[in-house]
C-alpha cells in the first residue's frame, strides 16, 4: 500500500488539528467548512476525512449528509474497518438510514482484503554514537493514526541517554492510511518482527517499551503479558487503557505513566494504573491528550528511573 507523501501527511495533520479543535468547541458547521475547503489537498486521506465529516454532519443534525459523505468516499475506493461505522457514537443517527447496511458490508469486504495484504514496514532505528556502548533498548509504539518516523523523532532524546531506539509501525489498518493497535496479538507479532531485524547484541540489552495513546496501551499490555518477550520496564504517555485490561497480569511491570490532568482518559488510566504497584502515575496540570511540552527532559529522567546508569 502506497504511503502518502510527507508534505500531504503534514497538511492532513494540520487540517485535522484545526477540525478537531472546532469539534471540541461544538462548532460543527465551521469544522465542516474547513474540511470542504481543504480536503482536495489531501486526497490520500479521503476515507479519514469522510468519517470525520460524517460525524460532524450527524452532530449538526443532518444524518443524510453524513451518509452521503461516506458513500461518496466509498464510490472512489474508500473504506473503513466496520467497527468505525458501527461503534462510533457520533454516527448513531446514521445507522438506521437506507443504504447504511450496504455501506458497512462493502467496507467490511474492503477492510478484510486490505488487512490481509497489509505488512508492517521496517522499524526506524537510531543508535548512540559508536564510541558509546548502549545501555538499553527502547522500543516505542506510535499513537493511533501516527507513524514510526514521527514517533522516533519524538523519542529521540533516549539516544542521548545511551539507548538504541526502535520505533515500530503497526500493520493494523482501520482505513487506507490509519494504523493503530487494536489487537494485542497482532501488536506482539509486529514487535517481534521489528526485533527480528536487529542484531542479536541489541536484543540482549535491557529492554524498555514505550508509546503514546493507543501505542502506550499496547506497550503496557506487552509489559503485563510478556509478549513477545519480557521487558525491564515500560514508559507510557497518555495511555488509552481501561482497568479491566490491567486485571490479573502475567507480569507486574516496573514503569512510569504520564498523563494530562485535562485528558479525558485520566479517570480510566488512573484506575488501570492503580492495579500496578510498581508503575508510577504522573499527572501534568494543564495538559490534554498529548505529550508534555518538556517531554525530552521527562523522558531522560524516566529512563534513568527505570533503567539506572551502569
Amino acid at each position: 500500500m502506497t504511503e502518502p507523501p510527507e508534505d500531504e501527511a503534514a497538511r492532513y495533520a494540520v487540517l485535522t488539528d484545526r477540525v478537531l479543535a472546532l469539534y471540541e468547541e461544538q462548532q460543527y458547521v465551521a469544522a465542516l467548512g474547513r474540511i470542504d475547503a481543504e480536503r482536495g489537498s489531501v486526497p490520500a486521506y479521503r476515507s479519514d476525512l469522510a468519517h470525520l465529516a460524517a460525524c460532524l454532519h450527524a452532530l449538526a443534525g443532518d444524518p443524510a449528509a453524513a451518509l452521503r459523505d461516506l458513500q461518496d468516499a466509498a464510490a472512489v475506493g474508500g473504506w473503513w474497518h466496520p467497527r468505525i461505522l458501527l461503534d462510533d457514537d457520533d454516527l448513531e443517527p446514521v445507522r438506521g438510514l437506507p443504504g447504511f447496511e450496504a455501506l458497512v458490508a462493502q467496507a467490511t469486504d474492503r477492510s478484510t482484503a486490505a488487512q490481509a495484504a497489509a505488512r508492517a514496514r521496517p522499524p526506524v532505528v537510531h543508535r548512540p554514537p559508536d564510541e558509546r556502548p548502549a545501555r538499553g533498548l527502547l522500543v516505542v509504539l506510535h499513537g493511533a493514526g501516527q507513524g514510526a518516523a514521527a514517533t522516533a523523532a519524538r523519542w529521540a532524546p533516549a539516544v542521548d541517554r545511551g539507548l538504541v531506539l526502535v520505533a515500530v509501525e503497526s500493520s493494523q489498518l482501520t482505513t487506507p492510511t490509519y494504523r493503530t493497535w487494536p489487537d494485542p496479538a497482532a501488536a506482539a507479532a509486529d514487535v517481534a518482527a521489528a526485533l527480528g531485524t536487529l542484531p542479536a547484541t541489541d536484543r540482549l540489552l535491557p529492554m524498555v517499551a514505550g508509546g503514546f495513546s493507543a501505542g502506550a496501551r499496547a506497550a503496557l499490555l506487552w509489559a503485563l503479558r510478556g509478549q513477545p518477550t519480557e521487558i525491564a520496564a515500560v514508559l507510557a504517555v497518555s495511555p488509552a487503557i481501561w482497568p479491566e485490561q490491567t486485571a490479573d497480569p502475567t507480569h507486574q511491570p516496573v514503569g512510569v505513566v504520564i498523563i494530562g490532568a485535562a485528558d479525558e482518559l485520566l479517570p480510566t488510566t488512573r484506575a488501570a494504573v492503580d492495579r500496578l504497584p510498581d508503575v508510577r502515575l504522573e499527572v501534568v496540570d494543564g495538559l490534554g491528550h498529548d505529550y508534555p511540552y518538556d517531554f525530552g527532559t521527562w523522558l531522560a529522567a524516566a529512563l534513568d528511573e527505570v533503567l539506572p546508569q551502569p
